[in-house]
């Protein structure tokens, strides 16, 4: 099988470093397997693997943050083509559900076992999300597939915010380590309720649409991590057909402050002002005059009503047999 790796250049530069030299060594004892590509511009991850899908036998490699997989996991989405991943970004938050901390932490255990085909290949599901603007029309640039987690509500405020840490110092291990959490900490004394209402066909026989339309945020999951380790959906599975929802009410500034510990934690199913639920299908519709602001795999959207559709199987992904 051939490799085309597909590199955010981006990428905090001793990770990269130490990428590009397990990459060259495996290249070498291996030649004519694999190619390259550095990416150049915001999009060209994309632009890339999409071109790939043409190509028989060929797996692709997606080496970066959660931004890269999902802009490589999109192209990939309903083809043939299988996607691996190597960790390379700050919170790689979507490779926790699916490998472990030996291959989190070292890009070179992974391209060795990349280039000895040490891996298995299987369906995965997708979330489909999908924005409508005030009159229904759907609204392309803040549709996508979603890999991991999407959000509306804080968690967007918060993505904002850390993001913004990190481009100010992309240099800063310190700065990109803590961004997530001192961002939480800084938007949770701000604005902390949004107007919004969701509806879906629950398993647990609950309301299909929730009784209040006033939230702190909603967490829509195919995986289990986000924000750099916080935990929303504890128990979600990638290939079981499902999303996990869990949906926080607007609380005052001291049960925010609790609760966000046992959100990081993922021990938070229980509380009466948690509403944890699985679904196959969640619909979330503003109920204010403002849009929705939302992320998927930490990309931004936007939109009057999303909705988020399970589809199973919708992408081959390469784990590690290790």
């Amino acid at each position: 099988m051939n490799k085309l790796f597909i590199v955010n250049s981006r990428a905090e530069p001793k990770v990269l470093a130490r990428f590009k030299d397990a990459y060259n060594k495996c290249a070498e004892e291996h030649p004519g397997e694999s190619r390259v590509v550095y990416t150049e511009f915001a999009g060209h991850a994309a632009e890339v693997a999409s071109k790939a899908i043409a190509e028989e036998d060929l797996l692709v490699i997606a080496c970066g943050g959660d931004g890269t997989i999902h802009e490589v996991g999109n192209a990939l989405a309903e083809s043939a083509t299988s996607l691996a991943i190597i960790p390379l970004g700050t919170g790689n938050d979507f490779t926790r559900s699916i490998m472990d901390e030996e291959h989190r932490s070292n890009c070179e255990t992974c391209v060795r076992e990349i280039f000895s085909d040490s891996f298995n290949v299987k369906d995965i599901d997708l979330i489909k999300v999908t924005s409508y603007d005030r009159s229904g029309t759907k609204i392309d640039a803040s549709s996508a597939w979603c890999l991991n987690v999407a959000s509306i509500g804080l968690d967007t405020e918060v993505q904002l915010r850390a993001k913004g840490k990190v481009l100010a110092h992309p240099n800063s291990g310190l700065v990109r380590s803590t961004a997530y959490l001192t961002s939480a900490l800084g938007c949770i004394f701000g604005n902390r309720n949004f107007d919004f209402k969701y509806r879906a066909l629950r398993a647990d026989g609950k309301p299909n649409e929730s009784e209040k339309s006033r939230f702190t945020l909603i967490a829509v999951c195919n995986a289990s991590y986000y924000g750099d380790g916080f935990c929303p959906a504890p128990t979600a599975k990638i290939d079981d057909g499902l999303i996990n929802c869990c949906a926080i009410d607007a609380v005052n500034l001291p049960r925010a402050l609790y609760l966000l510990t046992k959100y990081k934690a993922g021990n938070h199913e229980g509380y009466k002002e948690m509403d944890t639920f699985v679904t196959r299908a969640v619909t979330v519709e503003a109920t204010g005059p403002r849009a929705l602001n939302g992320n998927y795999d930490g990309e931004d959207f936007s939109g009057y009503k999303v909705e988020f559709d399970c589809v199973p199987g919708a992408l081959k992904l390469a784990s590690y047999k290790s």
